[in-house]
């Protein structure tokens, strides 16, 4: 007698991660694809959206399930969840830079042109 495991849910708890429930119906390849799961999300832009009112709601990455997780490895999820990250690209659109509206002090200057002695000048 052997007990049938249902297929792992790959997409559903990538989605899962990153932008809570619910879990949509998304196509389950066997195999994930995060170029694949991307589109089935809205794409890159969408899913940027809905990852930054996540994150400022609660907890980011959003804890999956155990139901969701199961015949998922930890390490294989990382590494796809690595991939999928980088697929997205930043996650910040509002980043910006730090502006001061005073001069610099001498000691900001010198820190600023320090250089260690294996570069030169």
């Amino acid at each position: 007698m052997t007990i049938e495991q249902p297929d792992p849910r790959w997409h559903a708890a990538l989605a899962y991660a990153l932008v809570g429930a619910p879990v949509r119906d998304l196509p389950e390849p066997g195999t994930p694809n995060v170029v694949e799961l991307i589109a089935a999300l809205g794409g890159a832009e969408s899913v940027r959206a809905e990852v930054a009112a996540v994150r400022k709601s609660g907890p980011w990455p959003v804890t999956v399930p155990d139901e969701l997780r199961q015949g998922l490895g930890a390490a294989q999820f990382a590494a796809v969840w690595t991939a999928l990250l980088a697929e997205l690209g930043p996650l910040t659109t509002n980043a910006r830079p730090v502006v001061s509206d005073r001069a610099l002090t001498n000691d900001e200057r010198r820190l600023l042109t320090d250089r260690p002695p294996h570069h030169g000048g």
